[in-house]
């Protein structure tokens, strides 16, 4: 008899262990809850400051669209950009802020926001540019020509792949560090990554043995340039606090407030959508 309430007991636990784990974002918002946000650190979108707050282009906006909420205070989470989606499946944190691309096979694991930013693809090479590489055919032509990108960033990746690059071109590293050394000691020919993102990182490393390929040409698929289109992303269990945070979004992004916190951070109008671009368009593929 007593053990058998021992296992009713600790049954008992643990049901309302899962209750408290799987608590509600929208209502826990409402009682005070701290909202944590997963993030690695992507210029111009996301980077931590010395006093550990959060800055950039994404920091700020979702900063504004938790202030109609009436949040005033966030909680910043570091971790490496492949891990954000386990990271956020796993309840480590509550949305994730990093320049995080809107796609169909994404859109199953998690859920996004309304888009929030649109993104050319930019590359990194060595000073010179010594093979002359300016778009995506220049990198199909040569087979030699290696490639590197963030590990988890599989959009920008499927841009090369749809233009030619052979899989074996390819390398994953896990941060911008890695890939600037891969670069300068020619483990790869090529760092790419968001165009904005390039500008601002190569502005802040300050290298002379690297520069930005530019002109550089996106690749065209089905007729049509491709761009990267990124938002913020929640637990599917938390569609409610999204659909909530989709109508505040909306709100800023109307307003012009989103298009003068992305002035700021060197983005144009051209980059930030004004709600032309749908959620579900995207993630129909």
């Amino acid at each position: 008899m007593m053990l058998r309430s021992v296992v009713l007991g600790l049954s008992l636990f643990l049901s309302v262990s899962s209750v408290v784990q799987a608590e509600d974002l929208l209502e826990a918002v409402k009682t005070g809850k701290v909202v944590r946000v997963g993030y690695a650190e992507q210029e111009p979108f996301i980077v931590s400051g010395p006093n550990g707050q959060l800055a950039g282009y994404e920091a700020d906006l979702l900063k504004a669209v938790l202030a109609r909420f009436g949040i005033s205070q966030i909680q910043a989470v570091p971790t490496q950009f492949g891990a954000l989606i386990p990271g956020l499946q796993a309840r480590r944190f509550d949305v994730i802020a990093s320049d995080l691309y809107i796609r169909p096979d994404r859109c199953k694991l998690v859920a996004f926001s309304e888009p929030t930013h649109i993104v050319n693809d930019g590359i990194v090479v060595r000073a010179g540019n010594p093979k002359g590489i300016h778009s995506y055919a220049d990198i199909v032509k040569n087979s030699t020509v290696k490639v590197g990108y963030l590990t988890g960033g599989g959009p920008i990746a499927d841009h090369a792949l749809a233009a030619g690059v052979k899989p074996e071109q390819l390398l994953t590293l896990p941060d911008v560090a890695s890939l600037f050394a891969a670069v300068k000691v020619g483990r790869i020919d090529v760092f790419l990554n968001p165009g904005l993102t390039v500008a601002a990182t190569l502005k802040t490393a300050n290298d002379p043995a690297l520069e930005r390929g530019l002109p550089f040409a996106q690749a065209v698929v089905d007729g049509k340039a491709t761009v990267g289109v990124g938002s913020f992303a929640f637990r599917r269990q938390d569609q409610a606090f999204v659909d909530e945070f989709n109508k505040h979004l909306e709100e800023v992004l109307r307003s012009g407030e989103a298009a003068s916190i992305g002035q700021s951070y060197g983005f144009s109008a051209e980059d930030i959508p004004d709600g032309y671009l749908k959620l579900s368009s995207l993630c129909a593929g």
